[in-house]
């Protein structure tokens, strides 16, 4: 015991000898590392109060920018003065005289003077942007990093004093705080948002440059690296060199910092190979991370799924098209009396509500849909559940009255009003009340009640309304609105639901027997019916399907084309296109060009599309506009092209033009394969090339029925342009275009006089036809086989096959996203807006296609695709009989006496 005790002190005493050699030893050093940590909570405090400090000057000048209206400012005078100059244009195109000096000055003042950079340097020169890649900033780089702050920051005040003439006194102050707060308290959202009102100009669009340069460096914002790499990408506004492989780099980089637009941008460009190898798996990775995002967010909304962003809008519905109306697509006439009349359409109903006849009660029914849908074709409408509920609530009270409470009088009552003639007020009242349970439940327009949920969808119900059946039975499998956790009920009220075709109820089916892998096949037949009538969730998990191998085999190509649809669908919260789209219809054209450029490079057809169509419309490039001016650029040609030319130089742009004419060509929009030809016809962006222009045309018509694809392969065989003259193929197209297209029946009819008349002459005088007499105006069934024959084997020769539409620039692809779920059923929103006006939207709505490859498959809306359906028997009519021909030699002589008479009219 004695030694233990010994021990234990002795030990003791060895112990506090040792820290005491170990303090004295370590007294300086632990001075110093005290000394640091003192340094080091100075310093977090010193950081904090500048976080602070940035916050607070950001949150002041947001809300001066928000107390003026920014966007409006920004571009008064520029939308005054060049709205002034565009009014003259028409009349300017007869006289060539007169006003030009007018608009032109007009123009000058409006445009060129607001976008005159004071960013240059001494010697006048633009200064140039250095391309060098992003790298995080380190401590020792301290003193560089503030010399190119320091640059930046003069750049940005040369350029902003060239902005700052036309705004207000708020604009320039929130500026001010905005670069104080981005570079003197390091705020990174100070910086992006000076960095988008830069955004404007080809001379600002270098401070823009410049600032998301910086800040991408600084932090490594996703966001800033991601509009780098969009630079890079279009080389926008000559700020910098197209450089794809920058582009890629500072886009991936951007991706993986969890930026959709740049994972959106990757899933396209791997794709399609485009700056990169393509890759379908590296495609399908990217398009699944945005998919999954697009899809978690459709689940975090209220019940039954976040409602679906409205539809994009396409520029070319506003003119019936990319030709108009009757001309694009297979020729057949749009009724575009609903995007043209809308606001008379509202004031007119809005009238006929005030009654309380059946007449008000239908009025009240399509107001509550179409402010429950909202509208973005020619006039945006912002949805208004409020006023939807409003008008919804009184259709449905006026049917289901408080006498009709049990099953029996409400059939009765409905029955009643059949034998009346009335039933559709019974439908209507129906689809209302379903739609107010679905808006209690969800808390849109009213309170979010369960309770009055489920008062409306039992009404519904009871009238096999398959809304309300479908929200019955979510309510008894999630365990709402009081009921117990009930399956084998949710299924039987989906099981109606679905029977009615309606597609929520199959993916509710669907995703029951997901869970069940004995009942892959059966989760999928659900999804796949769903998936024709474009459903969000049904093509979500037909990717998820084909991607994980559940019950299919494993598909890169199908599950990339899926996801691509979904994330490019599920875009919420992202107002791009609507900015732009208001932007346009505001007399804006290069704020809107720019945002489409944006969407475009995402892989967006619509946007494809728009960004083109605007450069088609304000640069000079039909043919006459070239006819009617010199060949040098006359100060006319200068005018037109002033609203784009900040973006980049004319030929340049006209480039572009084709480029996205191409890509949305390779959507599968038939009528930019047409633009394409025309393109490639007339050399307007790119070399003349009629073999090329003949390809295009050759698949639109082969592939996508364009009737006016058909007519120019008629006149180019006609004329032997590209192709060997023929006049037994040129009558053969024409014949296919008035086929494809009834009303095109003046401009063919004319054609085929002429074709007639070139004809006999070339056979009387001995002249090339490229075909036998005898078989161009040959009857019967046999020498009608040998000719539909021939446009057969012209069509393969010229690479009418997929083989060709590669060579034309066209891979096809899946359709873009531009529509809404419905099928066409009693519950389908959009088609209940068509019955009251005739179109709703220009949407063309096809199936999804099982087969094809990754790069020419059909897709889950088709713009402007359908395939005419001729019957057997039908060629006899493309040929001509002799009192056809005697026809037309009328016709050719009303003609010439026609011609007579308007010349000697002009000398009375």
């Amino acid at each position: 015991m004695a030694q233990t005790t010994v021990r234990k002190r002795v030990l003791l005493s060895c112990t506090v000898l040792v820290a005491v050699a170990l303090f004295v030893s370590a007294d300086a050093s632990s001075q110093d590392t005290f000394n640091l940590g003192v340094e080091k909570f100075h310093e977090g405090a010193e950081t904090q109060n500048k976080i602070e400090n940035g916050k607070k000057l950001y949150q002041e000048a947001m809300e001066l920018l928000e107390a003026s209206p920014i966007k409006s400012n920004q571009r008064i005078f520029v939308k005054q003065q060049s709205s002034f100059a565009r009014s003259f244009l028409s009349d300017e195109l007869q006289k060539q005289k007169g006003i030009l000096p007018t608009a032109l000055r007009l123009v000058t003042q409006g445009v060129i003077s607001f976008f005159k950079s004071n960013v240059a340097n001494d010697d006048g020169t633009t200064p140039t942007f250095s391309t060098s890649t992003s790298t995080p900033t380190t401590e020792s780089d301290n003193e560089d990093t503030q010399e190119t702050s320091g640059s930046t920051s003069n750049n940005n005040n040369a350029a902003k004093s060239a902005v700052r003439r036309h705004r207000n006194a708020n604009i320039a102050k929130a500026m001010d705080l905005l670069e104080k707060a981005g570079y003197e308290y390091s705020n990174d959202d100070a910086l992006w948002t000076l960095a988008n009102m830069y955004f404007v100009s080809r001379e600002a669009m270098l401070s823009a440059m410049l600032l998301l340069q910086a800040l991408a460096d600084r932090s490594g914002n996703g966001t800033a690296q991601q509009m780098v790499g969009f630079m890079y990408s279009t080389g926008l506004g000559n700020v910098v060199e197209r450089d794809e492989a920058k582009a890629m780099l500072y886009t991936t980089f951007s991706a993986w910092a969890n930026d959709t637009a740049a994972e959106l941008t990757l899933g396209y460009k791997y794709m399609y190979g485009i700056g990169t190898k393509k890759s379908c798996d590296d495609s399908l990775f990217y398009y699944k991370r945005a998919a999954d995002k697009a899809h978690a967010m459709y689940l975090s909304g209220p019940p039954l799924g976040r409602n679906m962003p409205p539809i994009k809008g396409r520029l070319t519905d506003n003119d019936g098209g990319t030709y108009g109306s009757g001309a694009s697509g297979p020729g057949e006439p749009e009724d575009s009396a609903f995007a043209s009349n809308i606001k008379d359409f509202i004031e007119f109903h809005r009238y006929i509500a005030d009654g309380e006849n059946s007449e008000a009660r239908a009025a009240q029914f399509q107001l509550g849909i179409l402010f429950y849908n909202g509208n973005t074709v020619k006039v945006t409408i912002p949805r208004d559940y409020v006023k939807a509920g409003g008008y919804l609530k009184k259709v449905a009270e006026s049917f289901f009255t408080p006498k009709l409470n049990t099953k029996a009088t409400i059939l009765e009552a409905k029955e009643q009003k059949k034998r009346e003639g009335r039933i559709r007020d019974v439908e209507e009242a129906t689809f209302a009340a379903a739609l107010l349970g679905k808006m209690y439940w969800r808390g849109e327009g009213f309170k979010a009640s369960e309770a009055e949920a489920l008062f409306w969808f039992k009404k519904a119900a009871i009238l096999d309304n398959p809304v309300a059946l479908n929200g019955l039975g979510v309510m008894h499998l999630k365990g709402a609105a009081g009921f117990p956790v009930n399956r084998a009920l949710a299924i039987e009220f989906f099981t109606k639901a679905a029977a009615l075709d309606y597609p929520d109820a199959k993916v509710n089916l669907g995703l029951i027997y997901l869970d069940d892998p004995r009942h892959y096949l059966a989760a999928h037949e659900y999804f796949w019916d769903a998936g024709q009538k474009q459903n969000f969730q049904a093509v979500y998990y037909l990717g998820k399907m084909y991607f994980d191998g559940l019950g299919v085999s494993k598909e890169c190509e199908k599950a990339s084309r899926y996801f691509k649809y979904v994330a490019e669908r599920g875009d919420w919260g992202d107002t791009l296109f609507m900015d732009s789209y208001d932007a346009y219809q505001a007399g804006d054209v290069e704020y809107a060009a720019i945002g489409y450029l944006q969407a475009a490079e995402r892989g967006f057809e619509v946007g494809q599309s728009n960004f083109a169509w605007i450069l088609d419309r304000e640069l000079p490039t039909t043919h006459y506009l070239t006819r009617l001016t010199s060949p040098k650029r006359s100060p006319l040609m200068a005018m037109a092209e002033t609203a784009l030319v900040s973006l980049a130089s004319p030929s340049r742009l006209l480039e572009m033009a084709l480029v996205y004419w191409t890509r949305s060509a390779n959507q599968d929009d038939v009528d930019a394969r047409v633009k394409m030809g025309d393109y490639y016809y007339m050399g307007i962006g790119t070399e003349l090339d009629y073999k090329k222009a003949r390809a295009c045309y050759q698949v639109a018509a082969e592939s996508e029925s364009s009737a006016l694809a058909m007519w120019n392969l008629g006149w180019m065989h006609e004329n032997g342009i590209g192709v060997a003259k023929d006049f037994h193929l040129a009558k053969r197209w024409y014949d296919r275009s008035l086929t494809t297209n009834k009303i095109a029946v003046l401009p063919v009819s004319l054609s085929l006089a002429r074709l007639n008349a070139r004809f006999i002459w070339s056979y009387l005088t001995g002249g090339e036809t490229g075909a036998d007499a005898s078989s161009f105006w040959s009857i019967g069934s046999g020498k009608a086989s040998s000719g539909r024959g021939s446009v057969n084997k012209d069509a393969s020769s010229g690479d009418a096959t997929a083989g060709g539409k590669e060579q034309a620039g066209g891979q096809g692809a899946n359709k873009d996203e531009n529509s809404d779920d419905g099928s066409g059923n009693g519950w389908d929103l959009n088609e209940i807006g068509k019955k009251s006006v005739k179109k709703w939207t220009n949407q063309k709505q096809t199936g999804l296609s099982d087969d094809g490859d990754y790069d020419d498959v059909e897709g889950f809306q088709q713009r402007h695709h359908r395939q005419p359906g001729e019957a057997e028997g039908e060629d006899d009519g493309l040929y001509m009989d002799d009192e056809e021909l005697v026809e037309s030699i009328v016709i050719i002589g009303l003609c010439m006496v026609v011609g007579y008479l308007m010349y000697v009219r002009q000398f009375r």
